[in-house]
């Protein structure tokens, strides 16, 4: 199989449309986060992998057998962490060309994944979509730990979080999107959010008012000393 090369936009979204409707069909809500979601939302990067956070308590594992099982296009194959007991998930894109998809399958609370309402999950060209500000805070969650990550390779990432980031500013504040208005997302993940902002803003200051727009950054104003 060539799992090296990276996989074209098309495949990603097949590969989406088809891990939810199985998804789905288990009686499980879900929706893409991650880069498949940022290029739903209109990132013009091609995104390299499936990220579907699943609402649901069952186990990761379980889930990537059930998709197995349901669909002989998904395989597994053994992680090449060392150590590593969990199994990887694939989508066999195509047959004649061996080519296949990563799907990476979250449960809620993984990585910070709020439980996600399913009228507040986005439909997409028939993909089902985190609300942009789940999608953006989790994707400034993930420049922050490629940042401060040992190895490189993870670090190297964080130039390209950068830029989805900076991408889905724009279509947030376009959109009218305000923290207020996702009252039910919870405020540890919220706080997380703003603390990762002043963070970001060291590195790309001109973003500030986007995120002040968005309600996830207020500036700290300077008191005049009047003596």
């Amino acid at each position: 199989m060539s799992r090296g090369l990276r996989p074209f936009r098309s495949e990603v979204e097949e590969t989406s449309k088809v891990t939810a409707r199985l998804l789905n069909s288990f009686g499980m809500q879900c929706c893409l986060v991650g880069g498949a979601a940022c290029s739903a939302l209109g990132v013009q990067r091609v995104p390299n992998d499936v990220d579907m956070a699943v609402m649901t308590h069952e186990d990761e594992e379980s889930i990537k057998r059930r998709l197995v099982l349901a669909d002989s296009r998904f395989y597994l194959m053994a992680a090449k962490t060392p150590g590593a007991t969990y199994k990887v998930l694939w989508f066999r894109t195509s047959e004649w060309m061996r080519r296949s998809c990563k799907v990476d399958i979250l449960r809620r609370g993984t990585m910070n994944i709020p439980d996600i309402p399913a009228h507040k999950i986005r439909h997409i060209r028939e993909l089902p979509v985190a609300p942009i500000l789940v999608v953006l805070c989790l994707k400034l969650q993930a420049w922050d730990h490629h940042g401060a990550a040992v190895e490189w390779r993870f670090r190297a990432k964080q130039p390209t979080d950068a830029r989805d980031i900076t991408e889905l500013l724009v279509f947030a504040v376009a959109g009218g999107e305000h923290v207020l208005k996702e009252g039910w997302l919870p405020q540890e993940f919220v706080n997380s959010a703003k603390a990762r902002v002043i963070a970001f803003l060291t590195a790309d200051r001109a973003t500030a008012d986007k995120w002040k727009v968005l309600g996830l950054y207020q500036s700290q104003k300077v008191r005049a000393v009047h003596r």
